[in-house]
């Protein structure tokens, strides 16, 4: 991302050593300010023979207040804009090597929700939480497995459903590593409810020339897995960060048990007028599983469509663009998940990061704009603010959501853990927020569509 991911504050240095000349507050009575060193009593007693020069000192540096944990404003309300509440939140995740003990490390990012196969009630949501790897929770935001492997960055994740290896068919999570530039491959043990690497360790990496080694920023970054219903391939898109490059990948079973993969397709979106390479970064995709359609969000422009079919040679059409273009979608443009319905209808939709809002587009047709919502605060679950990743499904999930299911990032999580970087105080806090469908689906008028019945994810 290059726009600013969480508010901060800024703290002006010399202000606090002017404040604490004049006798201000001690720093532990304000937990969030930068105070500089008062000198020490002796010191200031200390006399200087005439015929000496004073001693200088080096300058000593500001010391910083210990991070806390503090109230976080909720979302600036948006006119015209219905709120929607959610269910349940999961753990903080903090971004910060002065964490608390005990606090998950990472920052939080994309999920991916999986159906159980014969009891909906124990399916799981699995994370990215980026050089925290992944974790994956229960739906009630338990967590029931953390993989932290050291040198990854886990960006986005994406699933599949029946793909076949080892003789069998089995869901596979799959997520982008951008620090090795690969797929991270995940086979879902539905009795154990477990997930267990199955990627090929000997793959090409996917952006990198062959005999050169990732450089940990132009590599993997956003993913969207499509199953091709006429030849029962698996595919995976993955963008490249600070570029406008996608290229689209098969996924291939080895005979040692592993899956690999193979680039089948490439192609680009432009630089926006008058701006520079990174400016056309992508991230959030989708893919209509039943239409064949793959949607892009260019961070800086809009939402793009093209087919997914890999010998398609039609080129992306831009369907929706940011501010000031739109008055709905407010850079950066992030996460895209699809809602499916009978009859090829549904719903698309997007976040609009600048303005911590949800944009809701029709599946079918040029996808129309039907309005946007926010998430807010209901009860200690706080609102969400600077979403990146989303996922809905429309299935019942137990007891729980059996009107389905929205799950989104917030990256501004309450209560906000504010650390100090470079001059600034930025909250480190993140999580993600379960909204029970229907709640979403009231928010419109007319209210959009609950089908819990048409959809089936497996083939």
């Amino acid at each position: 991302m290059f726009t600013p991911r969480r508010t901060t504050i800024i703290i002006v240095l010399a202000l606090a050593t002017l404040l604490a000349g004049c006798g201000a507050a001690p720093a532990t009575q304000a937990p969030t300010a930068l105070t500089s060193a008062q000198p020490s009593a002796a010191l200031a007693a200390a006399t200087v023979a005439p015929t000496e020069e004073a001693p200088t000192t080096a300058p000593t540096e500001a010391p910083t207040t210990a991070p806390t944990f503090e109230p976080a404003p909720e979302p600036e309300p948006v006119a015209g804009v219905p709120v929607v509440l959610p269910a349940l939140e999961t753990q903080p995740i903090i971004d910060s090597d002065e964490a608390p003990e005990g606090a998950r490390f990472g920052d939080a990012d994309d999920p991916a929700i999986w159906v159980h196969p014969t009891d909906p009630s124990l399916s799981l949501v699995a994370v990215t939480l980026k050089e925290g790897g992944l974790e994956v929770y229960d739906l009630s935001g338990k967590v029931l497995q953390s993989i932290q492997p050291e040198g990854v960055r886990y960006n986005n994740i994406d699933l599949a459903y029946g793909f076949e290896l080892g003789g069998e068919a089995v869901d596979l999570f799959v997520a982008t590593d951008r620090f090795k530039d690969r797929l991270a491959i995940f086979r879902v043990d539905p009795e154990a409810r477990q997930l267990v690497d199955v990627s090929d360790p000997d793959s090409a990496l996917l952006f990198t020339p062959p005999g050169q080694s990732s450089d940990e920023t132009t590599t993997a970054y956003g993913i969207a897995l499509w199953r091709d219903p006429a030849s029962g391939k698996q595919y995976a898109f993955v963008n490249r960060r600070a570029t406008g490059d996608l290229a689209q990948f098969e996924l291939v079973a080895t005979d040692a048990g592993t899956v690999s993969w193979r680039q089948v397709r490439a192609f680009s979106l432009p630089i926006p007028e008058g701006g520079e390479l990174a400016d056309a970064q992508t991230e959030g995709m989708v893919a209509d599983a039943e239409l064949g359609f793959l949607y892009i969000a260019q961070e800086n422009v809009g939402i793009w469509k093209v087919e997914a079919a890999p010998d398609s040679s039609e080129m992306p059409r831009l369907i929706h663009a940011v501010a000031p273009k739109s008055d709905y979608l407010e850079a950066d443009a992030e996460g895209l998940t699809i809602y499916y319905a009978a009859g090829g209808k549904g719903y698309l939709l997007a976040s609009s990061q600048g303005a911590s809002t949800f944009a809701a587009f029709t599946r079918e047709g040029d996808n129309t704009y039907l309005g946007s919502f926010q998430v807010g605060r209901s009860g200690e679950v706080d609102g969400v603010q600077e979403s990146d990743g989303a996922m809905v499904m429309s299935l019942p999930l137990g007891d729980r959501f059996p009107q389905g299911l929205l799950v989104v990032h917030d990256g501004f999580n309450d209560p906000a853990f504010m650390v100090e970087d470079d001059g600034e105080l930025e909250n480190a806090s993140t999580n993600f927020k379960f909204v029970p469908w229907e709640q979403v689906a009231a928010a419109f008028s007319p209210p959009l569509v609950i089908d819990t019945t048409s959809y089936g994810p497996r083939p």
